[in-house]
């Protein structure tokens, strides 16, 4: 569930930052379009669809040498704190060399997997402005969008010339980012849901 109360002018990263640093650590806040929204706390169903894929994910990744964030790691689109989106996805996968330096940051700034699981109340925020930045992260090829109320996965993928959308329903049907060479069945997203 998100809060958002429109800021006049837009709030930079940096502003951002001082902002979270003065608040209490149980409130989550992401930076999107310049705007700071106040994220509520997960339910134990949303944290299940979020554990269930990035358990999955995280197991696949340390394999090929890649680190999968659940949860904790914000995304931004580069270094420059000028900038007016910072997020925190429920899942987040990076591959490459790492610099120890960066080690110490609270974002990265090349993912190529984002996890977002959808309640009704984030459901706008999340497909609208908060997708809209994540297509524009040059590093970007999967944007996975699950929703916690009933079984259903939107996958976009980067594809020449723009993003392509599936839409898997089914508990057959397979999630596969080929930019990691992952795959898994939906019915595994929502391994122990129960939908009513």
């Amino acid at each position: 569930m998100s809060t958002l109360a429109r800021q006049k002018d837009p709030v930079t990263i940096a502003a951002f930052d001082v902002f979270v640093e003065k608040q209490a650590d149980d409130v989550v806040y992401e930076l999107v379009d310049g705007q700071i929204v106040m994220m509520t706390n997960p339910n134990q169903r949303h944290e299940q669809v979020a554990s269930n894929i990035g358990a999955h994910l995280k197991i696949a990744m340390d394999k090929r040498g890649c680190r999968t964030y659940q949860g904790g790691m914000r995304v931004q689109l580069s270094d420059n704190m000028d900038g007016t989106d910072k997020t925190k996805p429920d899942v987040v996968v990076r591959c490459g060399p790492t610099d120890p330096a960066s080690e110490t940051r609270n974002y990265i700034t090349d993912p190529l997997v984002i996890v977002e699981v959808l309640s009704p109340s984030t459901m706008d925020y999340d497909r609208g402005d908060k997708l809209d930045f994540y297509k524009v992260i040059p590093t970007l090829r999967h944007i996975v969008i699950a929703y916690q109320d009933q079984m259903r996965i939107e996958h976009y993928r980067r594809v020449p010339g723009g993003w392509e959308t599936d839409v898997l329903t089914n508990g057959d049907d397979v999630l596969r980012l080929e930019a990691v060479a992952f795959q898994m069945p939906v019915s595994q997203a929502y391994f122990d849901i129960a939908f009513r």
